[in-house]
């Protein structure tokens, strides 16, 4: 069945389920209601009759009925709320196949305009490689494949993420469950920076007298209370022992304050991070990548949903001393805040070592469920075959991985070796830019372990390097062309590093903001000094003079896109050919908007 379908009938059968979800919670609430009414109205008429006991007891009926009422309608609210969120993710599934896009996120954040390439293949932004591919909701989870995107990964490290794919692609019902749960609750994409420090750092120990004083005062307190309501104590008694505690809460109060401060804005997402925990520990495979995980999450003899889920119980409890009410009415009188550290203590110290292993096993899980659902959703996208040799490329019938299938244009090429420069001519808009995009934006996707728009697509571990989108800089006083040279300086410093990767290069109307002679000399003496190091890569230009190098060097490959001219129109096939472009259409183009490129005789400029 084509994914699109996949993803239509999944659509319409989880927004089915949701509708019968919530016709169940609208019943639920109308009965609870009745439940509530009919339940005050029996304790209020047995107390007319003067039946106290009766009347208790139906009070106690009506509290519990009430109760299994309430966790039936809150069970039955995240049934609805999963099944609305598992029909999104669907429905965002089908906007994507037509590179449309429902989720906000852009991962602009993760831009820089220093990188080496995510400007220019757009790896960041409204229309980008990160919002293709992202299906992470976590913060750690948005960063790891933001990262995966901004580096190429080891030969040994893509394999695994293949095999990893590979094994994830199928599980279609445990991945959407598992990006569904997600979106129960919007925290959820908090950085756990703030846990983690508190977690991690060298609290001061509570005394330990007041772990006795926790328990024996407030059983005093009550006591003072109770003689008060019988008469045998003034008032002012039970006035000095909560005092008392007042005092007792002042030695713990700044650290109660810190904690309460670090925990607080993800102590909401925990709950949801216990149901991502759990679906996570699910996760069924063999490849070395989901074993790894999976004895992150389970391997020290606790699960990390079980200490997620306690410790999101301890954190919401801490957090109730925020509510001015119930620290006045309820939280001096039981030393709260003290019970509350001395059992965030305890946890902290069973499993705080394995918190941030556990949050970062997550956040892998999810950039690997971010590679599987892209490759699950294009099964004619092939998986690419990583070699461990010096700078290979081989490109058959690859497309831009942004468009869609109907406005793509495939095409193939390959470099074998280091030096190799190919030269790409051809007129305006004919497709240079877009080729050049088109290789290097799967180079990006094979380099992370995701499949690539190819039918075959061979590709060795190389550090990616574009000048295509230079600009001028008002505010750093830059030319256009100043901001190439500085940017081909990075490409040279970038070739004399020891011990790294090769640089595979995308070079976009190289030095285009210098004269003709000049950039021809610039750009001939660049493709020689590339020549001579560990780099390879494609250059685009207009300058024809430049395809002249093979002549003299065979370390220069010429291609060319070629349009052509039909009753006045100009045609693009968008086809790579090899050899040198032969026709240029400035003139037509000029001519279009009413430029008299061919001047009456014997006129002169």
């Amino acid at each position: 069945m084509p994914p699109e379908t996949t993803f239509r009938h999944r659509q319409q059968e989880f927004t089915q389920v949701e509708q019968v979800a919530q016709r169940r919670y609208n019943q639920l609430a109308f009965w609870r209601l009745v439940w509530f009414i009919g339940s005050v109205g029996a304790v209020w008429l047995l107390i007319r009759l003067d039946q106290q006991w009766g009347a208790v007891a139906t009070l106690l009926i009506g509290i519990t009925g009430f109760l299994l009422l309430l966790k039936k309608h809150q069970n039955v609210r995240q049934e609805r709320d999963l099944n609305h969120h598992l029909a999104f993710v669907n429905q965002d599934e089908l906007a994507r196949l037509k590179r449309q896009y429902l989720r906000p996120e852009t991962g602009e954040q993760f831009a820089s305009p220093t990188h080496y390439y995510s400007g220019d293949l757009d790896v960041f932004g409204k229309h980008s490689l990160f919002r293709l591919l992202n299906r992470t909701h976590t913060h750690l989870g948005q960063n790891q494949l933001a990262a995966w995107l901004q580096a190429p990964a080891t030969f040994e490290v893509i394999q695994q993420r293949q095999q990893a794919v590979t094994e994830l692609k199928p599980q279609l019902d445990w991945r959407q469950k598992f990006e569904a749960l997600a979106y129960i609750e919007e925290t959820i994409s908090q950085s756990p920076n703030a846990l983690v420090t508190w977690v991690t750092s060298e609290n001061k120990s509570l005394p330990a007298y007041l772990n006795v004083v926790r328990f024996l005062f407030p059983v005093i307190t009550l006591g003072v209370f109770v003689a008060w309501l019988s008469g045998y104590v003034p008032g002012v008694a039970v006035l000095g022992a909560l005092a008392v505690h007042s005092l007792v809460l002042s030695r713990t109060g700044a650290q109660a304050k810190d904690v309460s401060e670090q925990t607080f804005e993800i102590s909401a997402a925990l709950r949801a991070f216990r149901a991502l925990f759990q679906q996570a520990e699910q996760v069924n495979g063999e490849s070395a990548r989901l074993q790894v995980i999976q004895q992150a999450l389970t391997a020290t003899g606790h699960s990390a949903s079980e200490a997620i889920s306690q410790l999101a119980r301890l954190t919401e409890g801490l957090n109730y001393r925020r509510n001015p009410y119930f620290y006045l009415l309820f939280g001096i009188a039981t030393l709260w805040d003290i019970h509350n550290l001395f059992r965030l203590e305890r946890w902290r110290q069973q499993y705080g070592p394995d918190l941030s292993r556990w949050f970062d096993a997550l956040g892998e899980l999810e950039a690997l469920n971010s590679l599987a659902g892209f490759a699950f959703a294009h099964p004619d996208y092939s998986t690419p075959e990583i070699v461990n040799e010096l700078l290979t490329l081989d490109v058959r019938s690859a497309a831009h991985p942004l468009l869609p299938l109907d406005r793509s244009i495939a095409n193939s090429l390959s470099i074998a070796g280091s030096g190799q420069t190919v030269l790409i001519t051809g007129s305006n808009m004919s497709g240079k830019s877009t080729f050049l995009r088109t290789v290097g934006a799967n180079v990006v996707l094979a380099l992370a372990g995701a499949v690539v728009s190819a039918e075959r697509f061979v590709c060795s571990p190389v550090r990616v390097f574009t000048s295509m989108r230079t600009q001028d800089s008002l505010e750093e006083s830059t030319s256009s062309f100043y901001a190439e040279l500085k940017r081909l300086q990075t490409l040279i410093s970038l070739t004399k590093e020891p011990d790294a990767l090769p640089v595979l290069y995308f070079l976009d109307e190289i030095l285009k903001g210098t004269n003709s002679a000049d950039r021809h000399r610039g750009a001939e003496a660049l493709i020689r000094q590339m020549h001579r190091t560990a780099a390879s890569g494609f250059v685009s230009t207009h300058d024809l003079e430049l395809g002249q190098l093979t002549d003299a060097a065979d370390f220069v490959s010429n291609y060319h896109f070629q349009s052509d001219l039909h009753n006045g129109e100009l045609v693009f096939d968008y086809k790579l050919r090899k050899g040198i472009c032969g026709s240029f259409n400035a003139s037509q183009l000029m001519r279009a908007i009413g430029i008299e490129v061919n001047l009456p005789e014997g006129q002169k400029l």
